[in-house]
Formats: C-alpha cells, structure tokens, sequence
C-alpha cells in the first residue's frame, strides 16, 4: 500500500511536463544490476527487424502486410480522427466569423388571418385590405470566448495528448501485429514440415503394413494382430490428413490479413531461419521508454489531467464577445447603401447556478479518469519490466530444449533403425516398429515446434523492448 501511494505521488510531481513521463520519476523500483550496465556494442534501432531473417518469402509478406492490413488502416485513420479533434479543439481559441443574409417577406392584412380562412369564413376577399413587406439583410458577425480562465486551453492540450496517444498506439499497433504476421508465417513453415514428417511417417508406415500383410496372407499372424495393425495404420493416415488441413487453414489466414483471396498458395522457405533478431547482451533499465504502447499510456495520462482541469473550469463564468456588421433594407438594391448600415456588439456573461449537480458530478468524473490513467500507466510499466524479464529466461529455456531435442532425435533415428531391422529379421514386432517410427517422428514434430517457439520468444522479446536492433561491436 505505501509503495502504491508513493507511485502515486511521484506521479503528481512528474506530470508538470506535457512531455512523455520518464518511467524512473514514476516507478522507484530495484532494477536488476546487470540492466544498470553500459552496453558493449552500438545500438540502432530497428523498425523493420524481420529484415534480419535473410527470408526474402517473408520481406515480400510483411512489405504486403504493412500495406494492407485492415487493422493498420483502421488505427491509421483513428490517429487522423483525433488530429482533426485537435484542430476543431484549437479553432475554439479563435473567434469564429460568418456572413449572414436573408430575404423575408411578411403579410398583413385587416382580418387577423390568411385570406385563404378568410373565404371559409365567409368574408369577402375585398373586404380585406392587405400589407406587404419585404426585408433585406446582409451581416458580418462575429463571437469569440474569452478564454479567460484557461478552459478552452485545457481542452486544447488534453486533445493534443489524445492525438499523440492515439499517434504512438498506431506505432504499437503497427509493431504488435507485424509480429503476429511474422509469428504466423514461422507456423505455416512448422505445419509445413510437421506435414512433411507426417508424409514420411505415413509412408514408413504403409512400407511396416504391407510386410505385416504378407505375413498375414501366409499365416503367419492372427488375424486379430492384422486387424489391430490396419488399425493403427489408418490412424497415422488420419493424422496425416489433419496435418494437411492445419497447414491448409494458416496459409488461408495468412492470405486473408493481406485482403487476399483466402485460398491456400502462399510461399514460405523450407526451413527456419538460422540467424534470429539481434537483442543486446545487457540494457539500460530505462530501455521501455522507446515502447510506443507505454508513451501513448503517458499522453493518455496527460489528457486525462487536462480534462480534469477543464472541467473544473466549467464551474467558473464564461465570457463572450459578439458583434455583426451589416446593412438591413426593405429594397434590395438598398443593401449597400451606408445608410442602411446596422452594426451591434456586446458581452455576454454565463454563469451556471443550478443544472441539478451535472457539473460536479462532471468533475468528479475527470477526476476518476485521471487516476485510472495513472493507475493503467504503472500497470503497463511493471508489464513491460515483466514481459522483458520472462523475454530473456524464455529465450535461453528454448536455446536449452533445442539441444535437448536434438540429442533425442539421433536417439529415435538409432532406435527405429535398430527396430526396424529386427521386424524384418521377425525379432520386433509390429507394434514395437510402429511405435520407433511414431517416436521419431513426433521428436521431428516437436524439433519443429521448438524452432517456431523459440522465434516466436525471440520476437515477443523484441515487441517487450519496442522495437528491434541493430548491433555493431565497439
């Protein structure tokens, strides 16, 4: 509780600024040593950090991605919406000008009503004398707040922020869902090889049935054993085909965040790439200062203390001036003459009195959004720090089970080899040679899915860190 309270005070203090916050005047937390200590190597900040792949299948893709994904163009043109909100809130402080003109013609006449009552009643259209007028009027006018308690200022900065806000949660936007492109690329080409093992593990399988056959036919086996072994072989060919409908329904999805035809050709390499994204070997604990999603957390928060200020100025009068300029004429050819000329001007005072407590409750309102703001802004920092530390220990665990898988592969490939030989020779039976095979290749299968985990931490490390990087030695 008493940590809470002091973030909380360091916020108020940090928030003077209507820049970007610096986290460490906000959060006063033990950073890890190692993140304390100046960097080896000289960093670049990299925007498209997939580049660092050499999958040229890929570059086309995300070069497709970035172009035509809808999501991107949906947060592009809400970052314009609140620009335009930004504009309309700065014309406020200007006083507004607009040229007015009307044409009116007004009867009179001695019934009290149109001659068209006047015959239902029963009058005679010449019993009634009529009077006929027309005006003319052509004015410049013009109003103009005063801004005298800075209200309108308020309004300004808070949809400046919210504008920044919504600018840099384009910017996390766009680096969050290049990473989910890329992450559904890198399982496309695990399906692919996890299809091509099921291929391979379907055809041992049908080569291991077709012997067990021919020694069914010369009564040899039960035919209990042949049933139970046609058994097992279907099921390797039915989880060839779910393979194939896995691999089928990624490559449509990927098609379809491009605004393609979701059908199933797409190009992927063969293999995983051997060189991942770069990250540096120690950072500065401040290094979550370049996320774009943490900046617009801030300019969020700084809107949210504007707001508040506002509606406190809501409580206070408001002044206006107003004037017009024009001529007023019952001839039209009269309207630029200056002695018709008609001008105003005056100060209008509003004062609320009573509106039934909608104004305090509007301020307490803002008042409970800025806090939340803050409260969210904390949250996401602790996130980051978090996401960052379980980046780094994600990233060496799947290193570690990559070796790990590797050794085992070369111990199911000596032990199908082993097995195999020994149902040929009628020393191993079906289900042991079945069973070596399947073993082998689901080790293949899960070599194939650590290879995609492990890229996939690589690039949820770099979405932690905000962006890629490039790395030169000193």
């Amino acid at each position: 509780m008493n940590k809470i309270i002091f973030l909380i005070t360091l916020f108020f203090l940090g928030c003077a600024s209507q820049k970007p916050i610096e986290p460490n005047q906000v959060v006063d937390l033990d950073v890890p040593e190692q993140w304390e200590v100046n960097i080896s190597q000289n960093l670049d900040f990299e925007q498209e950090w997939w580049n660092i792949f050499n999958d040229n299948n890929l570059n086309s893709y995300m070069i497709e991605f970035m172009d035509e994904n809808i999501n991107l163009e949906i947060a592009m043109l809400n970052t314009r919406k609140a620009k335009q909100a930004s504009i309309i809130a700065t014309g406020s402080l200007f006083p507004s000008i607009s040229v007015n003109s009307s044409a009116v013609e007004s009867e009179q006449n001695t019934a009290g009503f149109p001659p068209f009552f006047s015959t239902l009643f029963g009058q005679s259209s010449d019993e009634v004398t009529v009077f006929t007028q027309e005006n003319y009027n052509l004015s410049l006018a013009t109003q103009w707040e005063i801004d005298l308690w800075g209200k309108l200022r308020q309004g300004r900065i808070a949809t400046k922020q919210q504008y920044l806000s919504a600018k840099y949660f384009e910017d996390f936007l766009k680096l969050s869902l290049t990473a989910e492109a890329s992450k559904l690329y890198f399982a496309i080409i695990e399906a692919e090889q996890v299809l091509n093992n099921a291929s391979k593990k379907l055809k041992n399988a049908e080569t291991i049935f077709e012997l067990y056959s021919l020694r069914y036919n010369k009564g040899s086996i039960s035919i209990q054993a042949y049933q139970q072994s046609k058994i097992i072989f279907n099921a390797t060919k039915s989880d060839y085909n779910n393979k194939l409908l896995m691999f089928n329904s990624l490559k449509r999805e990927a098609r379809l965040l491009v605004k393609n035809y979701p059908s199933t050709e797409f190009l992927v390499n063969n293999n995983f790439p051997k060189k991942l994204p770069s990250i540096p070997n120690t950072l500065p604990a401040d290094i979550v200062k370049r996320r774009p999603d943490l900046i617009a957390q801030q300019y969020n928060l700084l809107a949210n203390k504007a707001l508040d200020r506002q509606a406190l100025l809501t409580l206070f009068p408001t002044f206006s001036l107003s004037g017009s300029y024009g001529s007023s004429s019952n001839d039209l050819e009269d309207l630029t003459n200056e002695d018709f000329s008609v001008w105003n001007k005056g100060l209008n005072v509003f004062m609320p009195v009573f509106n039934a407590g909608k104004l305090i409750a509007n301020k307490k309102l803002a008042k409970s959004n800025r806090e939340i703001a803050m409260l969210d802004f904390v949250n996401a920092l602790l996130t980051a720090y978090k996401e960052i530390e379980s980046g780094f220990e994600s990233d060496l665990t799947s290193n570690q089970a990559l070796e790990i898988i590797n050794e085992n592969i070369t111990l199911s490939e000596n032990i199908y080899n082993t097995t195999f030989d020994g149902f040929m020779k009628g020393s191993s039976s079906f289900e042991d040679a079945i069973n070596a095979n399947n073993a082998l290749y689901d080790n293949l299968d899960l070599k194939a899915r650590l290879e995609k985990v492990r890229i996939e931490q690589r690039i949820n490390l770099i979405l932690a860190l905000g962006g890629g990087f490039n790395i030169t030695n000193d």
